[in-house]
C-alpha cells in the first residue's frame, strides 16, 4: 500500500544560516551542533590542505614556465582575463509538498559573479583560474530568510588548473587541478557539487589524455569532499557540496573517425563514503556507450546506455539507465524543429535482496527539469538524484529571429518501481505518495536570447501536474525564472 510508504529525511537540500533542510524538516539541533564541531575541528587541516594545494599549483605553474624562452611558440596574448555576471530571479510554487494550502512559495534573486584569468606560456599550455561568488536576495521564503540581514556569501576558487595538449609534439596531454568536466551531454558527468545548485560545478581532478587523429582516450582521477576544504574560502560558511565524500576514476574513449557520427565508450568507478555513517557506503562500477550524429543535414540523434554493478551498504548493485532522442529540422522560415525521446533509469525493487536503483554519479543537475529536482530533494534520494524514472518526451523549437529561440517540451513521467528509492536513515511515514506509478506530466517553455557577444538570457516556465504516484488531490507545481547574463573576455 503506497500510503504506508517510508521516506527518509536525511538528504540535504540547501544550506542557510546554519540550518540544513533535509526532506520535509530540519536536522535536529544536536546533530547540527555535532556537525559544526566536526567542521571546526577540521579547520586546521583545511588550511593546511589549502596551502598545500596552492603550493602544488604554484609549483606546476613554475614547471610549466621553465622550459619556455621569451620567444613564446604560440599565437595570441600570454595573459587573458574575463568577467561574468549572472542574475536570476526564481519563483518556486508548491514544488516541495504539492499542496497549495501549505504556503509553499519561494521567490528570490541570485547574483553570481565570476572573475577569470588565464596564462598561456606556450602553444598548448595553460594555467587557468576562476574566482566565484553567489549570493541571494530573498523576497519570499518558507524559512523567514526575507527578514534577515544581507549576506554576501562565500568567495571560492571555482577553477585552478594547469593543462597541456600534445606535449612536445606527442599525442599526450593532461589537465590537473580544480576544473570543470563534462562527458557527452552530461548524462553521467557534469556537476561535482549538487547541493549548492548551479553556483559551482567543479571537480578536483587529474585527467590524462592520449589523442591520435580523430580518436582519443582519457583517464581521470578525482576527489570531491562534502564541503570545500582543499582551497581557501573567504567568508567561509562551510556550505555542503555533496552528502558524502566522492572518490572516482575512469576511462573515456571518443571516436570521431566515422563521417557524421561520434561513438563514445567508458568505464567509470565511484566510491561514496559518508563520514558520519548515516548513508550506506557505495562502490559503483558503470560501463556504457553513447552514439550521436547527424543524418541528411536534418536529423540529429543521440542515444546512451549504461549498466551499473558494485555494492551499496552490503547489497549487490544491478542497475541500468539510458536515453534516446532524435530531432528533425525543417528548411523553412523560423527554422522549426520537432523532437522526441525516452529516458529510462531503473529503481530499486524492494522484493529482491539486491539494489537495482540507478546512481546518477556526477549528473545531479537539472538536465530535464529545474522544478522536479526540488520535489526529489524533499521526498526521495536528494536534490536532482535522478532514478526510478521512465519518461517519454516530445518537444518543438522555433527561431522567430536569429537571436531568439523559443522551445517547448513535455515529459510523461512514470516510476518503474512502486516505492521511492530511499536510503536507510531516520524514517517517517510520508503522506505525499499515492498508490500508482504515474509521477505526472511536466511541461517546460523557454525563451532564450543572445545579443552581440556580451549579453544573453532566458525566460522559463515549468509546470508539473502530479499523477497517481502522489496523493489524491495533489496540486500542480510551478517554476519560473528570468535570467540575464553579461560576459566579457579580455
Amino acid at each position: 500500500m503506497r500510503g504506508a510508504r517510508v521516506s527518509y529525511s536525511h538528504r540535504c537540500l540547501f544550506w542557510s544560516r546554519g540550518d540544513v533542510r533535509c526532506g520535509a524538516g530540519l536536522i535536529e539541533p544536536e546533530r547540527r551542533i555535532m556537525r559544526e564541531e566536526t567542521i571546526f575541528g577540521k579547520a586546521g587541516r583545511a588550511v593546511r590542505r589549502g596551502v598545500l594545494f596552492l603550493a602544488l599549483a604554484a609549483g606546476l605553474s613554475a614547471a610549466v614556465a621553465a622550459p619556455f624562452s621569451a620567444a613564446r611558440a604560440q599565437d595570441g596574448p600570454a595573459f587573458t582575463w574575463g568577467f561574468a555576471e549572472r542574475i536570476r530571479q526564481e519563483y518556486l510554487g508548491n514544488v516541495y509538498d504539492l499542496d497549495a494550502g501549505n504556503g509553499d512559495v519561494t521567490n528570490y534573486l541570485r547574483f553570481r559573479s565570476q572573475l577569470q584569468a588565464g596564462w598561456v606560456p606556450a602553444r598548448g599550455w595553460k594555467v587557468g583560474a576562476v574566482l566565484n561568488n553567489e549570493h541571494r536576495r530573498w523576497f519570499k521564503s518558507t524559512k523567514g530568510l526575507e527578514d534577515e540581514d544581507f549576506e554576501i556569501d562565500e568567495f571560492i576558487v571555482e577553477n585552478l588548473y594547469v593543462s597541456a595538449d600534445r606535449i612536445g609534439g606527442s599525442p599526450f596531454g593532461f589537465v590537473a587541478g580544480r576544473q570543470n568536466i563534462m562527458y557527452g551531454e552530461g548524462f553521467l558527468f557534469m556537476d561535482g557539487g549538487p547541493l549548492d545548485g548551479s553556483r559551482t560545478g567543479y571537480f578536483n581532478a587529474i585527467r590524462l589524455r592520449a589523442s591520435c587523429a580523430k580518436r582519443s582516450v582519457e583517464m581521470h582521477f578525482l576527489k570531491n569532499p562534502e564541503w570545500d576544504h582543499y582551497l581557501p574560502v573567504a567568508n567561509c560558511l562551510y556550505k555542503p557540496l555533496v552528502e558524502y565524500e566522492e572518490t572516482g576514476a575512469g576511462l573515456y574513449y571518443t571516436d570521431d573517425s566515422f563521417a557524421g557520427r561520434r561513438i563514445e565508450a567508458y568505464y567509470l568507478f565511484k566510491n561514496e563514503k559518508d563520514e558520519k555513517d548515516v548513508l550506506p557506503e557505495s562502490d559503483i562500477h558503470t560501463m556504457g556507450a553513447r552514439v550521436s550524429g547527424k543524418h541528411a543535414e536534418r536529423l540529429e540523434y543521440a542515444a546512451e546506455f549504461a549498466i551499473q554493478a558494485g555494492d551499496r551498504g552490503g547489497k549487490l548493485r544491478k542497475a541500468t539507465g539510458g536515453y534516446a532522442r532524435a530531432a528533425w529540422s525543417f528548411p523553412i522560415p523560423f527554422d522549426p524543429s520537432v523532437r522526441g525521446g525516452v529516458i529510462y533509469l531503473s529503481g530499486d525493487d524492494p522484493a529482491t535482496g539486491d539494489y537495482e536503483g540507478w546512481n546518477p554519479l556526477y549528473s545531479r543537475w537539472p538536465k530535464w527539469s529545474d522544478l522536479y529536482i526540488y520535489t526529489l530533494a524533499a521526498h526521495e534520494n536528494g536534490a536532482a538524484y535522478w532514478d526510478n524514472l521512465m519518461a517519454p518526451n516530445l518537444g518543438v523549437s522555433i527561431k522567430p529571429a536569429g537571436w531568439i529561440t523559443l522551445d517547448a517540451a513535455v515529459y510523461f513521467m512514470m516510476a518503474p518501481e512502486d516505492d521511492p528509492d530511499s536510503a536507510p536513515g531516520v524514517s517517517s511515514l510520508d503522506p505525499i505518495f499515492g498508490d500508482g506509478d504515474y509521477r505526472g506530466t511536466l511541461s517546460n517553455i523557454r525563451l532564450t536570447w543572445s545579443a552581440e557577444k556580451y549579453f544573453s538570457g532566458h525566460l522559463q516556465w515549468e509546470r508539473f501536474a502530479p499523477g497517481d504516484y502522489y496523493f489524491g488531490g495533489a496540486d500542480a507545481a510551478d517554476f519560473l525564472r528570468c535570467e540575464f547574463n553579461f560576459r566579457y573576455d579580455g
